[in-house]
């Protein structure tokens, strides 16, 4: 019940962590002319989110949530957990043990808990909390990688 309620309670600020630097950070030029778009891939345990235009492909065990922000997105999610829709938006799939592919315009997607494997392409900001290592691909070229932190900072696909 603690470790539920703790994944809960982390999921909710990654949550807010995305929808507050989405509303307060400003976006690069390059990311508004079109720029800042790249291939993440992460894998680790921990907590995992994004947040922007692309697509999604993440594997692994905990709570997934997904949100549609614009109404265009193409959900498929695959394994094990009970879905419930929240009244926020949300979707929330409590016991997730499989593989979700999301892609839209504005989507969000987090997931956590452990042996998480992440794959989005597009434009957008991310989230990596816990332990794992990350990179950020763009025209064939590593231009980011590091590891996950305990902190959790919001990151924007360069």
């Amino acid at each position: 019940m603690k470790t539920t309620r703790f994944y809960t309670i982390t999921v909710l600020a990654l949550i807010l962590a995305l929808t507050g630097a989405a509303a307060f950070v400003p976006q690069t030029a390059s990311a508004e002319s079109g720029g800042g778009t790249g291939t993440l891939t992460a894998s680790g345990d921990g907590l995992a989110g994004i947040r922007g235009n692309g697509s999604v492909h993440i594997t692994g065990n905990g709570i997934l949530y997904i949100r549609d922000y614009a109404g265009d997105a193409s959900i498929q999610v695959t394994g094990s957990g009970v879905k419930t829709e929240l009244p926020n938006g949300w979707i929330r799939y409590m016991g997730f043990h499989g593989t979700a592919d999301v892609s839209g315009s504005m989507i969000s997607v987090a997931l956590s808990g452990y042996d998480i494997d992440l794959q989005a392409s597009g434009t957008g900001k991310f989230l990596l909390r816990g332990n794992g290592t990350y990179s950020v691909v763009r025209d064939g070229v590593v231009i980011l990688s590091g590891t996950w932190t305990e902190s959790a900072e919001v990151q924007q696909l360069p």
